[in-house]
């Protein structure tokens, strides 16, 4: 493609993410939705004047992107904003911008029946405790809803256009991340969030999933794990992963946690196996127990629970 073409190009999608973000902006603000902060605009603004030099352009992009917004980068636990980190990532970027751009304007098209879907189920949900930013992950991520800040979900749209491509599962993986929003809402989080014990974690992820299914009820197994290898072989590795989970329901360690929710690119065994064995928990509970009422469960009451459904999955 030649450089003429290339600049036609991008103009073209340029254009395209404008026209995506100023719809985007007419429903944002709507009463029975939760608030949204869209910052795509900041990578508008970026794309449009963005040097060539590796160096200036990542320093435009700190400049546009990085510090007017410390309430979400200033976190050098989850981000690394230095100029060579971004440089490395703006190489990486382009080749995503457009799957960007059509998740972009799907979320505007879909968002709001998605919520009112999810409104309906927990209508005790308070959407005005809640908000949403469509950011860059910086490919960190693709939802994510902080410890510091349990009343805000951070949607990467890089990370979704890099995981999942454009027609990542905008519904279930929404349906997942508004079901943490609510569940930190009716079950707060400890003071201390580092304190949080390991079966409390793989139960949070577990019924966010299930609540994800539930809503989304043609998404097969893989759709609402993200993950088709975790769908397909995890089953499998059930009972010895159940196994070690009992040793562990108490941990508060992060890498021990690591094992059972941390995504790893190779292993013997899928990745994110308490994803699926807390899935497969909370689809036991909910037989004989409202979702509403497994959301507020917590402390022993919640162990003991957790505990005997693990044990029932070592011996099935």
């Amino acid at each position: 493609m030649g450089q003429q073409q290339r600049s036609k190009s991008s103009r073209r999608l340029i254009c395209s993410l404008i026209l995506a973000a100023v719809c985007t902006a007419n429903v944002v603000g709507a009463a029975e939705d939760v608030a949204v902060s869209d910052l795509i605009p900041d990578l508008l603004n970026f794309l449009r004047t963005a040097p060539q030099a590796k160096e200036e352009r990542a320093k435009l992009f700190a400049q546009l992107i990085i510090q007017p917004h410390p309430e979400i980068y200033g976190r050098p636990d989850l981000f690394k904003t230095d100029l060579g980190t971004l440089e490395l990532y703006l190489e990486g970027l382009n080749s995503y911008l457009p799957a960007i751009n059509d998740i972009h304007r799907r979320f505007e098209e879909e968002r709001t029946s998605i919520e009112t879907r999810f409104v309906n189920a927990f209508p005790d949900f308070n959407p005005s405790k809640a908000r949403i930013y469509l950011m860059l992950s910086l490919f960190r991520f693709d939802g994510k809803i902080p410890h510091d800040n349990p009343r805000i979900l951070l949607l990467g749209l890089d990370g979704l256009a890099k995981f999942h491509g454009a027609n990542a599962q905008l519904s279930v993986i929404l349906s997942h991340e508004l079901f943490h929003l609510y569940h930190f809402q009716v079950n707060p989080l400890p003071h201390d969030t580092d304190d949080i014990p390991l079966y409390r974690l793989v139960w949070q992820e577990g019924l966010a999933t299930y609540v994800s299914h539930v809503l989304n009820p043609d998404a097969s197994l893989s759709d609402v794990l993200l993950d088709p290898r975790l769908a397909n072989e995890g089953p499998g590795f059930i009972p010895a992963m159940a196994t070690s989970l009992l040793r562990d329901l108490t941990t508060t360690d992060d890498l021990t946690a690591g094992r059972y929710l941390a995504y790893r690119r190779v292993g013997m065994m899928p990745s994110r196996m308490g994803y699926l064995i807390g899935y497969e928990i909370v689809k036991r509970a909910a037989t004989d127990h409202s979702l509403a009422d497994l959301a507020r469960l917590r402390g022993n009451a919640l162990l003991e629970l957790v505990r005997t459904q693990t044990q029932a999955l070592v011996a099935q």
